[in-house]
């Protein structure tokens, strides 16, 4: 049986800050800020934007009415849920207008999230659980507020939603050939609704460690004898900037297949630049990486045909490596192509630093806030010239912590 993604879509939301603007602001030289995190715009939420918008508006670009009744799963995941208790994943089934009979649930692993809703929704798949029906996997994140820290240049965020089933049309997983690793550490975390906090250092050096451990356990776990320069055609590594996929890829070539500094560059340029496009267009793209990443893959790469093997390596913090693999389908360029994914990055708006700060400062008096109602009239009526009658989904208003949202 072929388990996979029948369909994928990436939602960048409306907004997008220019770095090398940000790095002007800041006092740092843009061409460095550029050449060290690969990020040249970050995606930026307006107040009535948040992970379950996000989330929703990712789907509701993709699935057809055939789709939702189609649907028997949905799993969400998210490190920047809006409740400790309610799943987002309720939010967003109604929003999508689901069937009463859909299993659903939320998922949070840090970036990690986002793969291991899709392995669940592989496994129930694979198992027969499934009774013929399909999975909706959901990612949704976006970074807190790091006015003026180092933080600040690999924020960002980005929805996906991929229709997982026993038909798919862009990737077959090889659901038995996978490697994980795993250690307790506090690299990167969220202890409270409000902080955002981790060690920089440490988290490179786990991420490394995740990297070589979960691809020597994908070799032990895979019988066929693998050629790192061969075996697969095109990598996706989990972005929390792209920057960071150069220096993992240098590291599995060290360690697998050892290379001079120029063929280095050029297998990393050649094999993974691809997968790294919209990541360097939304920044920080969290628990959407690997999804991210693939759509970016179909997108750019230039030579990718049916049957060639793809590696995805999966992080999150606290911590957890996957490396795992698929086989690109005969339809994948054209579905993918049907979500006009780059044209709807091109609508969004270019924001000003002013304005970018004056939207985060906004966010921030929102959160564990019982009532507010976001400011619709702020960028210059962007609400209406964007959003209105537009079917995206928003957040109108909470009262008594009672959040409400309705399609524009």
């Amino acid at each position: 049986m072929m388990v996979g993604i029948e369909k994928l879509n990436v939602y960048g939301s409306s907004l997008y800050l220019d770095q090398q603007d940000l790095a002007r602001a800041r006092g740092k030289d843009p061409v460095k800020v550029l050449e060290d995190f690969m990020i040249h715009t970050r995606g930026l939420n307006p107040p009535w934007e948040d992970a379950v918008t996000m989330g929703a508006n990712a789907a509701l670009g993709m699935l057809t009415q055939q789709d939702r009744e189609d649907i028997g799963l949905l799993v969400v995941g998210t490190e920047g849920s809006v409740d400790f208790g309610k799943p987002i994943s309720t939010n967003i089934h109604r929003a999508l207008g689901l069937g009463p009979n859909v299993r659903n649930f939320e998922t949070k692993f840090a970036c990690y999230s986002g793969v291991a809703a899709m392995d669940v929704a592989i496994n129930w798949i694979a198992a027969g659980h499934n009774r013929g029906k399909k999975a909706l996997v959901i990612a949704t994140d976006f970074s807190r507020a790091h006015l003026g820290a180092f933080e600040e240049f690999v924020l960002g965020g980005a929805a996906t939603a991929a229709l997982i089933s026993d038909t798919p049309k862009i990737v077959a997983f090889e659901t038995l050939k996978k490697g994980t690793w795993t250690t307790d550490i506090y690299d990167t975390f969220r202890p409270s609704a409000k902080e955002e906090m981790g060690n920089n250092e440490v988290s490179l050096f786990s991420y490394m460690d995740a990297t070589t451990g979960a691809y020597e356990d994908y070799l032990a776990n895979n019988p066929d004898e693998v050629d790192f320069d061969t075996y697969f055609k095109y990598f996706v590594y989990h972005t929390p900037f792209p920057g960071i996929a150069f220096q993992a890829h240098r590291t599995l070539c060290r360690d697998h297949a050892p290379k001079k500094k120029p063929e280095l560059k050029l297998d990393f340029e050649k094999r993974v630049m691809p997968g790294l496009r919209f990541a360097a267009r939304v920044g920080s793209t969290y628990g959407t990486s690997n999804f991210t990443g693939l759509a970016s893959l179909l997108t750019h790469a230039t030579d990718l045909k049916a049957g060639d093997r793809i590696a995805f390596f999966a992080y999150g913090s606290g911590a957890i490596g996957e490396f795992y693999s698929g086989h690109i389908l005969p339809e994948a360029l054209e579905v993918l192509q049907g979500m006009n994914i780059s044209g709807k990055l091109d609508q969004r708006r270019r924001v000003t630093v002013e304005e970018y700060e004056s939207i985060e400062n906004s966010r921030e008096s929102y959160i564990e806030n019982p009532n507010f109602e976001p400011d619709f009239s702020i960028l210059n009526g962007w609400y209406g010239e964007h959003y209105r009658n537009s079917g995206l989904l928003v957040l109108k208003g909470v009262k008594d912590w009672y959040r409400t949202y309705e399609l524009a």
